[in-house]
């Protein structure tokens, strides 16, 4: 009998069970919802408004105020955007606040040119505005907006890439069939004090002083970041990243101004196949790679502050390469 009273009935036990799986269901809830330096992550743009507005001060607040949307790109500073995992690394491409936002916007397309993480950037940033200023958001409305002038975009894209892509010139600017070619137009366009520098490359940073500077304008102006005869020409030479294009360019060129006989065939690279091409790739292609663990040392001095304080003071209204970039300066003669 006194078994019988001891015994916890179905409702006791029920009671138990649940109390004792709290706490591993309250570690799922914080997996999902709070991030590794301990940032909530909103689960939708009602929580994501709220959250600015805990973390910009006033003074950010009122900058914030006077900005318009073709701003948003060049604004640099708002570190808790980071925190939200956007997707603009793989690892938070499934973040809750990516799957809430995916649900209006069409991740496979690029509007503007933009990735899926900046269009959902600039729909997070859209609604803060416009929550400033006590005017309306609609999320669907301003994501379809964004597909269609994308669409509009990438047509007017695609029309001046094929008609780049056998131009002589683009925007005024001859553009060179290959490198032999660019040898000639750089011939024309530096001053001697250049091309010496060039010929006898700095003993310790060698032809790298050049990337921001001749390499920049190569990069910009001879169209290698988008379609044009000279980039297509370093993409049969499986040369695909700009950055490695202007590379070559400038290691020809000075070689060049030393006397060596041009060798297309030492900077061709081998194909590099897809992992469709190659199916033992493919398992380990599904695989995410871990995020890379951070030491608070590796983070820049604002950002520091930023999770020490978890507040937002200022930030800044131009695009990252205008802040303390050197730069070389082209000399051009006629």
């Amino acid at each position: 009998m006194l078994s019988h009273y001891i015994r916890p009935n179905k409702v006791v036990r029920s009671l138990i069970t649940v109390w004792l799986l709290l706490p591993a269901l309250w570690c799922y809830g914080q997996s999902a919802s709070i991030n590794e330096h301990g940032f909530y992550i909103p689960q939708n743009l009602t929580e994501a408004n709220e959250q600015l507005d805990k973390v910009l001060t006033e003074k950010a607040k009122a900058k914030f105020r006077r900005l318009t949307p073709s701003d948003f790109e060049n604004i640099s500073g708002l570190f808790i955007l980071g925190e939200w995992e956007l997707g603009e690394l793989e690892t938070d491409a499934n973040s809750r606040l990516v799957q809430y936002l995916n649900t209006y916007v069409n991740t496979k397309q690029e509007a503007y040119g933009y990735e899926g993480w900046q269009v959902r950037r600039h729909l997070v940033l859209l609604s803060y505005l416009r929550h400033l200023q006590h005017s309306p958001f609609d999320l669907a409305v301003e994501a379809k907006k964004l597909a269609a002038k994308g669409d509009s975009v990438a047509r007017v894209i695609e029309q001046q890439n094929q008609r780049n892509l056998v131009a002589d010139s683009i925007q005024g600017i001859y553009i060179p069939r290959n490198l032999a070619d660019s040898f000639v137009q750089l011939d024309k366009m530096l001053a001697e004090p250049i091309k010496e520098q060039l010929r006898h490359p700095d003993p310790e940073y060698g032809l790298a002083k050049f990337h921001f500077g001749l390499g920049l304008w190569m990069r910009n102006n001879w169209g290698l970041w988008g379609d044009s005869r000279l980039q297509q020409y370093f993409e049969e030479l499986n040369i695909t990243h700009p950055d490695d294009m202007s590379g070559v360019l400038l290691k020809s060129y000075s070689d060049y101004l030393n006397g060596k006989p041009l060798d297309e065939n030492q900077y061709r690279r081998a194909a590099i196949p897809r992992v469709a091409d190659n199916p033992e790739l493919d398992s380990a292609a599904a695989v995410s790679l871990p995020r890379p663990k951070l030491k608070r040392s590796d983070y820049s001095k604002p950002y520091r502050q930023f999770l020490r304080k978890r507040r937002i003071d200022d930030f800044h209204e131009l695009p990252p390469e205008a802040y303390g970039q050197e730069s070389e300066i082209v000399e051009v003669t006629e």
